[in-house]
């Protein structure tokens, strides 16, 4: 009986997408971490990486236990009983090893084959290499019957094969695998939520100026109940948009259905999606609603701020926030941040509303820190004061010029004064705009106070809108995300977009650009071994971030804008831009803008995570039923969409991806690991029930047809199917494996 391991889900490439990160330096938190010693990195590496390998051997074993105990209980001989396969492997005159392990035990060889794709029981009389059957077929006559008479039937064949056994008795061995697979399942997650499962609830922490959660007023702290027809009350994050992600892959234009808390109001909301900002290099469109998950005001375990500015020597070390790792950022300025009902510290964003409007001040933190932060024990905090300094954006010495405006939130004082996409931003305050950057940044430092901007239409009119920016209120630029819409102008509804075209001011002075010239194309070009280490050390070295790109609706100038952001000064550009038809290049450095500050002040706050854990075993198998339920049924609508055209093959993973997102699991800890090989046991038992032959669904169609029959179908036939089956199955395995290379080497790149 043999089985085979792949697994039907959204890979971790996208899964990053899934959770909402939308900065580039987001996925790579691990990198930013400080540094361990080198005995702690390896052991960590090693502890997990055990926890993997016993993980999914243990959903394997139990898959092929389940079929070796129907099986001997129905009084089949076993032969063998393997985790992993061991076909003979041979390179000319070597011959390698087939297994890692194995003994003989009784009548049964019980090993562990080298190549690690599933596993299977060997009964006699069943083998599914078709090459096999004639030679099976004699292993499993009768040695003790020796009447010349007999017929051709259930007498020729010996009691203790598989073939003669009843049609109910081989459906109950077949199946068995599968059960076992569910039944264990089942009490994986039940016992990882009777210890209690952490999870990053759904509740929103950002949005995307200008997407659809942004135009459909969304506001930060709402918690979502339902996605569609998915009710939780601790719904996470990622199923949260996995669940939009499947909508979209369905009907990217159907509305997502919302039903979300704020306070103590229920809000119910309809949403049509965007995938505007799906990385082409996943070949698959993501659904998104423009929606960042919640992060608490405690700094980052290891790294209090990003080593954007820590490993940038430019930065000194006078200059950055003196936070330090799980300090707990309590006020600013004397104002004690609001705790919400979600968690006992402030969350992320109620920081953000008051700290990134006053990007160009000066403020002071209230911090409670660790007492005894080398006594892991001690929760006992202390209280500081911390100062953080402006942070000065970075720049490639040439202004933009504002583009049109491409969104107006409903009823905003924007849509009131009847201002709509298309118009453009020419003056604010009665001085023309010189540049795009300039003017959300100068908007925002107006914090509480009434300001004023002029627009023109496409037919040449002008209107003026007077409004109050608010005195606190998150900002964004979307860094790290393909294809940002714009800059919103805090208060008014507006969403302007950023040119590709040089400004008339303050550009001149850039190597050779000149003011109207058009930028079509970027590179960094990190050469000094200053420069390539930063790369090592912030980006893992991802050479995606190296290479030549366009600027286009993918990656327009505020996406590039974004990147230079995260850039160590000095790092050379080559920008390529247009004029008079003709295409020319300058090497640029990033350098610090001396007058402009930028809102991220680059503390690494912790994602908001919540424990779901129950009281009791009822309750915990309870949930345990519900969860192996419904991501049986996950796997269930991937395999329906995979085999609508709705996905690709590409978004099929094999042993390789089922490692990465294994290990990610084990490193968070017993629980979530455990939940992952519930996962993996939903998968594991619907995969290996597909009707494909050489699978249990196989066996189990033939053994359909035999008891509709009456007989068992022709030998030669199974034996072509079969054949084709497994040609199949190796084609679908060398292709999974070849899948893994591209997408963990697409990873690495970045």
């Amino acid at each position: 009986m043999t089985d085979t391991l792949l697994q039907f889900d959204l890979l971790p490439l996208t899964s990053s997408m899934l959770s909402g990160m939308y900065s580039l330096t987001d996925w790579m938190e691990p990198l930013f971490a400080a540094e361990p010693t080198l005995i702690e990195k390896w052991s960590g590496y090693a502890y997990n990486a055990m926890l993997v390998v016993l993980g999914i051997g243990f959903v394997i074993f139990v898959h092929e236990l389940g079929h070796f105990l129907a099986a001997k209980s129905f009084g089949v001989q076993c032969d063998k009983f393997y985790v992993g396969f061991d076909p003979p492997i041979k390179i000319g005159p070597i011959r390698l090893p087939s297994k890692l392990f194995h003994f003989q035990w009784g009548e049964t060889e019980y090993g562990i084959g080298i190549i690690p794709l599933g596993g299977y029981v060997k009964m006699l009389g069943q083998d599914d290499d078709p090459r096999n059957a004639v030679k099976e077929s004699e292993r499993s006559k009768d040695p003790n019957n020796h009447d010349p008479d007999a017929s051709e039937s259930n007498s020729k064949i010996n009691p203790r094969s598989f073939l003669a056994k009843s049609v109910f008795a081989r459906m109950v061995i077949i199946s068995a695998g599968v059960v076992m697979n569910l039944f264990f399942g089942v009490l994986m997650a039940a016992f990882a939520f009777y210890i209690g499962v952490p999870y990053d609830p759904a509740i929103i922490g950002s949005l995307v100026p200008g997407d659809p959660a942004w135009m459909a007023s969304v506001q930060p702290g709402d918690r979502v109940l339902s996605v569609n027809s998915m009710k939780d009350d601790e719904m996470s994050f990622r199923d949260m948009l996995q669940t939009v992600v499947f909508s979209g892959v369905r009907d990217e234009m159907k509305p997502v259905k919302l039903t979300m808390k704020r306070g103590e109001t229920s809000i119910e909301q309809s949403i049509v999606g965007t995938t505007q900002h799906s990385d082409p290099s996943l070949k698959l469109r993501i659904l998104k609603l423009g929606i960042v998950g919640a992060a608490v005001t405690q700094v980052n375990k290891v790294q209090a701020l990003s080593p954007i500015f820590t490993k940038d020597p430019a930065f000194a070390k006078a200059d950055l926030c003196p936070l330090e790792p799980l300090d707990l950022i309590v006020g600013v300025n004397g104002s004690t941040l609001p705790i919400s009902s979600y968690s006992p510290h402030p969350l992320g964003f109620e920081l953000d509303r008051i700290l990134e409007p006053r990007h160009s001040e000066t403020v002071t933190l209230q911090v409670m820190r660790l007492k005894n932060p080398t006594d892991k024990k001690s929760e006992e905090r202390i209280a500081v004061d911390v100062t953080s300094n402006p942070v000065p954006m970075k720049t490639l010495g040439f202004d933009l010029e504002v583009g049109p405006i491409v969104s107006i939130q409903p009823e905003s004082p924007a849509a009131k004064a009847g201002i709509a996409s298309g118009y453009k931003i020419v003056a604010h305050e009665g001085k023309p705009v010189d540049d795009a950057f300039s003017l959300w940044l100068r908007v925002s430092a107006l914090h509480g106070k009434t300001t004023n901007v002029s627009v023109q239409g496409p037919d040449g009119s002008e209107k003026t809108l007077e409004w109050s920016v608010p005195d606190n209120f998150p900002i964004t630029s979307s860094e790290g995300m393909f294809a940002p819409l714009g800059l919103e102008l805090a208060g008014s509804g507006i969403v302007y977009s950023v040119s590709s075209i040089v400004a008339k001011s303050g550009s001149e002075s850039a190597k050779g650009l000149q003011a109207g010239d058009k930028i079509t194309q970027l590179q960094f070009k990190p050469t000094s071994k200053e420069d390539l280490k930063y790369f090592d050390e912030v980006f893992g070295g991802a050479a995606s971030l190296k290479e030549s790109k366009p600027v286009d609706s993918l990656r327009n100038l505020q996406y590039w804008h974004n990147q230079v952001q995260m850039m160590k000064v000095g790092i050379p550009v080559i920008v390529y831009y247009e004029r008079d038809g003709k295409v020319n290049q300058s090497t640029l450095n990033v350098a610090k803008d001396q007058t402009r500050t930028w809102p991220d002040r680059g503390f690494q706050l912790t994602s908001l995570s919540r424990t779901h854990q129950v009281a009791t075993v009822g309750d915990a198998l309870r949930l345990g039923s519900w969860e192996i339920w419904r991501r049986g049924g996950n796997v269930l609508e991937f395999l329906e969409l995979l085999f609508r055209g709705k996905l690709s093959l590409g978004a099929v993973g094999g042993p390789g991806m089922i490692a990465m997102e294994a290990n990610d699991a084990a490193s968070k800890g017993i629980a979530p690991l455990l939940m992952f090989l519930t996962m993996l046991s939903a998968n594991l038992a619907i995969i290996n029930f597909l009707p494909i032959p050489a699978l249990d669904g196989g066996h189990m169609v033939f053994l359909v047809l035999e008891a509709i029959r009456g007989k068992p179908v022709d030998e030669e036939i199974e034996g072509r199917v079969r054949m084709v089956g497994v040609l199949a199955l190796l084609c679908l395995m060398v292709f999974v494996i070849f899948n893994d290379t591209i997408n963990i080497s697409r990873w690495f790149r970045g």
